[in-house]
């Protein structure tokens, strides 16, 4: 039958082309699946969005034929939106190409829908030495890409487009391979750059070592003026850790784009000042750096002093991350910085501290979102004098909505004052490192743990009636907490009270309703957990894969 199908197609002359070839062959005019369209389009199941929903649980055939073109555009569109992020690859197994193979109708309303063709990614193939035929196979494989692109690009005419770029880790081992001067490679490139007047936003992987020579450098060279759309970078590398005497990338023309908004830069990148960047540092909202390679000889270090030059030219910046690579002292007589309109920065510090002084270098009415993430280096234990993160929260604590910081790096009583400082906050992530080794107590310091002691402080107190508190909580506006690893923690009756404590609902009620509960670290059975929940009338969606509570 499928053969039939097919001799009917050529006859009426609506043969594929090469590059769909591939794809589900299902294109005579008339022709339309019985059953549901989850099972033609598995990317639409499980979704919950009220037009995927109807979608899926309607008969193709009659969802075909009343719903009108405009609708049936914004499903298709909302394809693209849910599916996820490998499937958007140039490939016969795209969403567009496998929809547009459905039926004559949904092939013409596919092919003018052309946001639809708006996503450029493209994976460029491994090369592999010791198959037969590598050099024969592989530029097989890069020829097929280039009529792909060319494709995507026709069908997505006028419409902005995401690039991306990213080579096959194995490329890294190239070393004798034809790349530079492989004809296939450089059509393929400038088949993408033929659209950089519409790219909106350019994703760059790069796995092989720097070279002048290496064909997706070209992409970093491409001026301004022929990129005028251009909002997003991102830009990385995956070449393996032992590498040495790297050398950044020769041109970045790419950078020096007026409309340029967001910038990402990988920790295997740049083996100069990032400040040297041909960026207008002022223009940026977005801001990801991840510090310099650390196998790079003479390498440079990323630091909070560098950070706070980096946020001089960068003081229209909205959210940003940064990575720490060494401790370092502020000076006190620095002129504080003003970042007006930023809203949420993660640091991620080598040895877990923020050094004493930054907090109070910097300017930051806006500030909502805080997280101070685990980094990979030995942490000397801190009390709240000594820490830099109990100083931010000091500063900054009061505005705070959103915070995420490794608790186990504090004091007991560190810890305490630090949650004491943050009265607005609604969602709280208490992290920890993989090994509790890695934390060095010194003296009679000991780290903290979110222990019983510690929940306590976090629920509420109430009157022989229950009718209204008698004790605040710390963190009174919470309604979210996660937590992980590290020391031990909670018993399970000391979080039955704190989960329904928060839930409880008094009149002039001053503190908000927990909704979420998750902690990686529970030793108790989750079961168990959420049976002495209901058991004292608390309502909750247990998932007990990851130990995490939410209510109603």
């Amino acid at each position: 039958m499928l053969n039939a199908r097919r001799l009917k197609c050529r006859a009426e002359g609506k043969r594929r082309s090469n590059v769909e070839s591939h794809a589900l062959a299902a294109s005579e005019p008339f022709w339309i699946p019985t059953g549901p369209l989850g099972s033609i389009c598995p990317w639409w199941n499980g979704y919950q969005r009220p037009a995927l929903i109807a979608a899926v649980s309607t008969p193709v055939t009659v969802f075909a034929t009343y719903v009108n073109d405009d609708i049936l555009a914004s499903i298709f569109l909302g394809v693209l939106d849910v599916v996820n992020d490998r499937n958007l690859k140039l490939s016969p197994k795209h969403p567009a190409v496998v929809i547009s193979h459905v039926c004559q109708r949904w092939r013409e309303l596919a092919l003018s829908t052309k946001l639809l063709w708006r996503h450029l990614h493209i994976e460029i193939p491994a090369y592999h030495p010791g198959f037969p035929s590598p050099g024969h196979t592989w530029k097989g494989k890069l020829s097929k890409l280039a009529k792909m692109a060319e494709v995507w690009i026709s069908r997505s005419y006028g419409c902005p487009l995401s690039v991306k770029v990213h080579e096959e880790p194995l490329m890294c081992r190239l070393a004798d391979a034809p790349v530079p001067k492989c004809i296939e490679f450089h059509k393929l490139l400038e088949q993408i750059c033929s659209s950089s007047p519409r790219w909106k936003d350019l994703d760059l992987k790069i796995s092989q070592k720097w070279s002048p020579k290496t064909p997706t450098m070209y992409l970093l060279t491409i001026l301004p003026q022929d990129t005028p759309a251009l909002t997003k970078v991102k830009f990385d590398s995956s070449f393996p850790s032992k590498t040495s005497q790297l050398e950044s990338p020769p041109n970045q023309k790419i950078f020096s784009g007026s409309a340029l908004r967001s910038l990402e830069i990988g920790s295997l990148i740049l083996t100069h000042d990032i400040l040297r960047m041909p960026v207008i540092w002022s223009n940026l909202k977005h801001l990801v750096f991840e510090g310099y390679p650390a196998t790079y000889a003479g390498s440079l270090y990323f630091d909070a002093l560098q950070a706070l030059a980096l946020f001089k030219e960068c003081h229209n910046l909205v959210t940003c991350y940064l990575a720490f690579q060494k401790e370092v002292t502020i000076p006190t007589d620095r002129a504080p910085i003003a970042l007006r309109r930023l809203e949420e920065l993660s640091l991620l510090p080598f040895a877990f501290h923020l050094p004493k002084g930054f907090a109070t270098a910097l300017i930051l009415p806006s500030l909502r979102a805080f997280k101070c993430i685990t980094g990979p280096g030995k942490c000397l234990l801190r009390g709240h004098q000594e820490s830099g993160l109990f100083e931010f929260f000091e500063c900054f604590g009061s505005t705070l909505e959103d915070v995420t910081f490794c608790y186990t790096s504090l004091t007991y009583t560190a810890l305490h004052r630090s949650l004491r400082l943050l009265p607005n906050v609604t969602s709280l992530q208490l992290d920890s490192p993989l090994y509790r080794t890695n934390i060095v107590e010194t003296g009679r310091l000991i780290a903290a743990s979110l222990d019983t002691d510690t929940l306590m402080l976090l629920t509420p107190q109430f009157n022989a009636e229950g009718t209204a508190i008698t004790r605040l909580p710390l963190c009174p506006s919470l309604e979210v907490l996660r937590f992980s690893g590290g020391g031990g923690g909670p018993s399970k009756d000391a979080l039955v009270d704190f989960i329904a404590a928060r839930r409880r609902v008094v009149e002039n009620q001053p503190t908000r309703r927990l909704r979420e509960v998750q902690g990686n670290s529970i030793t108790f059975s989750t079961t168990d957990l959420g049976q002495a929940l209901r058991n004292r009338g608390v309502d909750t969606t247990v998932s007990s894969l990851w130990g995490r509570y939410r209510f109603s």
